[in-house]
């Protein structure tokens, strides 16, 4: 079983340094400019900024990350992150689109909105900084390795397509992608969702 592990780590390494390359680097670039770009732009629009945080905060209650009373839920953020990643991986299946680029795009603008709104609030930024950083550490990591593996999956079909000699074969590219996301996306994510359901709430609270 060891074997087994210790073989399935280094083809997830393989894959990620073969197929990824710097494109996480590229993806986190991508993410700051954007998050940059969405406080800026919500900053000076306080009136759609606040709709924006009422609407997703009623999202989050639908998708049952955040119950009636305001606690989080650490299965719900769990399955709503997993869902999220694996969503960034699977809009990789649209060769020559690179629908994946979106989930970092939004995400970063996102996350530009809620600091906006915390500032247009009269609220620290230290507050959001103390409510995203935790987690965030974890879990940004893993949206920006899901979303260079569904990059890295566009491409390779789209190799496929045009019989590039650099294409990987499908079964080879799957197994490496499907060892990443089970290895070192979803370890990343449970962490993430166990500091943001116990570790971050008592940051705020001794905070506020």
């Amino acid at each position: 079983m060891r074997e087994s592990l210790h073989t399935h780590v280094g083809g997830m390494r393989s894959f990620v340094r073969e197929q990824l390359g710097k494109m996480p680097w590229i993806m986190g670039i991508l993410f700051v400019v954007c998050g940059a770009a969405g406080y800026v732009v919500f900053a000076l629009n306080p009136s759609i900024t606040k709709e924006l945080m009422e609407t997703i905060s009623e999202m989050f209650a639908q998708a049952g990350v955040v119950d009636e009373s305001g606690s989080v839920s650490f299965f719900g953020i769990l399955l709503n992150n997993w869902f999220a990643m694996l969503f960034s991986v699977l809009y990789g299946f649209l060769p020559f689109v690179f629908l994946p680029v979106l989930s970092v795009v939004s995400n970063g603008l996102l996350i530009g909105a809620v600091a906006a709104f915390y500032t247009i609030s009269g609220a620290s930024l230290t507050l959001f900084f103390a409510g995203i950083v935790p987690h965030g550490i974890f879990e940004i990591p893993a949206l920006l390795l899901s979303v260079s593996m569904g990059v890295a999956l566009c491409r390779n079909l789209v190799r496929l397509i045009t019989r590039s000699p650099r294409a990987v074969p499908l079964v080879e590219f799957f197994t490496g992608l499907l060892q990443t996301m089970l290895l070192l996306i979803f370890p990343l994510i449970l962490v993430a969702a166990a500091v943001e359901a116990f570790v971050t709430p008592a940051i705020l609270q001794m905070l506020l």
